[in-house]
């Protein structure tokens, strides 16, 4: 017959009284670790409005420079009339449009039902044929595809900026 130890707890032999058990500090540290990428994605989400184009921007395309490189893609945009009526569509080429030059303008922003921008093109041609908007035209394009424009110029701004050859 074996005696009860009665000092003897039920629990494991090898933790000592008073000591955590090592499962319960690694969820413990699960549930900080959760906490702290939480805050810093909501920090970083909210820090990323800084990088959206803001009313003012400029994206400039220079006539035969070497800031643009071959982009294979045409930016629809929307035509606006003075009074605000939404007119045809149009579509904007980088490639058309750094061949005489131009820039665009952003005006405006339009948050609902989608962020769009209200942005103005003065230059040469934006398209081929039926799709050019003109050399002078008020347009609505979408946040993604502005960035992209700006993109293809080499970025915003008017300063020396783009792809060195």
């Amino acid at each position: 017959m074996n005696p009860i130890d009665p000092n003897r707890h039920p629990r494991n032999d090898e933790s000592e009284p008073g000591q955590t058990p090592f499962a319960a500090w690694m969820s413990v540290v699960a549930v900080v670790a959760i906490m702290a990428a939480g805050c810093l994605s909501t920090f970083m989400v909210l820090q990323l409005g800084q990088f959206r184009p803001k009313v003012g921007d400029i994206v400039v395309f220079r006539p035969h420079s070497q800031d643009t490189d071959t982009w294979q893609m045409a930016v629809p945009a929307t035509q606006v009339a003075a009074d605000g009526r939404v007119g045809p569509e149009c579509s904007i080429d980088p490639n058309v449009a750094a061949d005489g030059g131009g820039s665009i303008v952003v005006e405006g922003q339009i948050s609902e039902p989608s962020v769009l921008y209200r942005v103005h093109w003065a230059g040469t041609a934006t398209g081929l044929a039926a799709a050019n908007c003109g050399n002078d035209a008020d347009l609505l394009v979408s946040r993604t595809d502005l960035q992209r424009l700006a993109s293809a110029a080499g970025g915003f701004g008017v300063g020396d900026k783009g792809i060195v050859r």
